[in-house]
């Protein structure tokens, strides 16, 4: 990259204009050159001195021509003794003036029990010293929660997995993860950018999800903001309280339901709960032969460009359907007293097939054309099925409106009493359902369904859930 094109993309890139592709060469360019490093750093302290100019503060010291010459005036009149006398107390003055003078940092965090995380300074660099994010610093959260105080009053809770830049004081970069944002009304104008999105404060509360392999999602609960679709026709929006948006791959936004219940607004007391694994499959490696996969409408086993399984190492697995497919793993099975446990990373209401759906099985014959029940979402709406043989009921209790990602647990509470939950962790659980079979249904084996579109999961369990405090288990 050359000197041009690498100061123009950070100029871009401060801006909150620097789409996704050019990021990326960016954030490359910076971690292997350190002079390109050097002349971001430039550009920064620049940014920053203008701005602050700009409020009438004169960080350049410019000094008079008058006064200089009525200085140098004054030294000729001084003996060498006063002279250093006064270098030495015009250090002390100096160095006094620029320790009451150093600002408080940008951007602070805080985490919550259980938090795990990295951070770096730019390209990879030094660590910033305490629970500072410096401009050009990456945060990057394994599991937990952590809370973000910046200098300007703007606070955001954000919960992991995430992966976060500070660009500069107003600008913050979410590569991935789930942020809740409050911004006072003196910081009006505070930006947030994501692969898909660039959103600017106009005085609110608002969340923003964003994660790998599905649209990005805005939901504003009181004021407004403006949103910039990267990609397409990149188009502005409004987004007003009350409302959410999903940015479409051609530029155009899309109305989704508000979902206030997918963001924090404290940092938790204590680390989620998150049950203990029986099983697990977290798809970072191919693990497609573990899996009996049907095709439903062709029968027999699924063509192979159909199922990917941590292709590109993405840790997803991802089922093509241009009508019913299904996988069920081999040798899981859901016992008494465990959850079959998923993270759906499928947009199902940006679809635009007929009737999309994406669903979690039971079954009692993995390699048959059958399930025992299925719990889909049927173009963002909640449905259950029994299939054909097994015979039961079910009742609703939160079937709100269904937008990816969710994490959704089915749970064997007997042989034949089942209930469906969705929520992060076990704390933040909420039921949607209870199903219960008329008979002892069996063996069940866990699997998941794609009808008529591309449906992708980010894991697959088996957990039991952990014990509250004081809690007790039956003799």
């Amino acid at each position: 990259m050359n000197r041009r094109e690498l100061e123009m993309r950070i100029q871009d890139l401060l801006e909150g204009e620097l789409d996704a592709s050019a990021l990326d060469g960016l954030q490359q360019e910076l971690g292997e050159n350190p002079e390109a490093r050097e002349v971001y750093r430039d550009y920064v302290r620049l940014q920053n001195a203008l701005q602050i100019r700009s409020a009438g503060v004169d960080l350049l010291h410019v000094v008079p021509m008058d006064k200089v010459v009525e200085r140098r005036q004054r030294r000729l009149m001084r003996n060498s003794g006063m002279a250093a006398a006064a270098v030495f107390i015009a250090g002390l003055l100096v160095m006094a003036f620029f320790l009451v003078r150093e600002p408080p940092p940008t951007l602070a965090f805080t985490t919550g029990p259980g938090t795990e995380f990295v951070l770096s300074g730019l390209g990879g660099e030094e660590t910033p010293q305490g629970m500072v994010i410096e401009e050009g610093s990456r945060l990057e959260i394994q599991r937990g929660t952590v809370e973000l105080k910046f200098a300007s009053g703007v606070r955001g809770i954000i919960q992991g997995p995430a992966d976060l830049t500070l660009h500069r004081k107003d600008l913050l970069y979410i590569n991935r993860g789930t942020g809740w944002f409050e911004v006072p009304e003196e910081a009006v104008g505070f930006k947030v950018s994501t692969p898909d999105l660039v959103l600017t404060d106009l005085g609110t509360e608002f969340g923003i999800l964003t994660q790998p392999n599905f649209l990005d999602q805005v939901h504003v609960f009181t004021g407004k903001v403006e949103v910039l679709n990267r990609y397409g026709l990149k188009r502005k929006q409004l987004a007003v309280a009350d409302e959410a948006w999903v940015a479409g791959p051609a530029g155009r936004w899309k109305k989704i339901p508000l979902r206030r219940d997918h963001f924090l607004k404290q940092l938790p007391k204590t680390a989620p709960k998150t049950g203990t694994y029986v099983f697990k499959d977290y798809f970072e490696t191919d693990s497609s032969g573990d899996y009996a996969i049907v095709d439903y409408s062709a029968g027999g086993q699924l063509a192979p460009e159909s199922l990917a399984v941590d292709a590109d190492d993405n840790g997803i697995l991802e089922i093509k359907a241009d009508h019913t497919a299904q996988v069920v793993h081999k040798k899981a099975v859901l016992g008494v007293g465990e959850c079959f446990k998923t993270d759906w990373l499928t947009q199902v209401v940006a679809q635009d097939s007929p009737g999309p759906s994406a669903s979690q099985v039971l079954t009692d014959s993995p390699r048959g054309k059958r399930y025992s029940v299925r719990l889909r979402v049927d173009n963002g709406v909640f449905a259950i099925d029994f299939s054909r043989g097994f015979k039961g009921s079910y009742k609703w209790f939160d079937n709100s409106p269904y937008t990816a990602p969710e994490t959704f647990w089915v749970e064997r509470i007997s042989a034949t009493d089942f209930a469906w939950y969705r929520g992060a962790n076990q704390d933040d659980r909420a039921k949607i359902a209870e199903i219960i079979f008329e008979s002892d249904p069996g063996k069940l084996f866990v699997g998941l369904q794609a009808y008529r579109m591309t449906a992708r999961f980010d894991n697959l369990a088996i957990v039991t859930l952990d014990e509250e405090p004081g809690e007790e288990m039956d003799e």
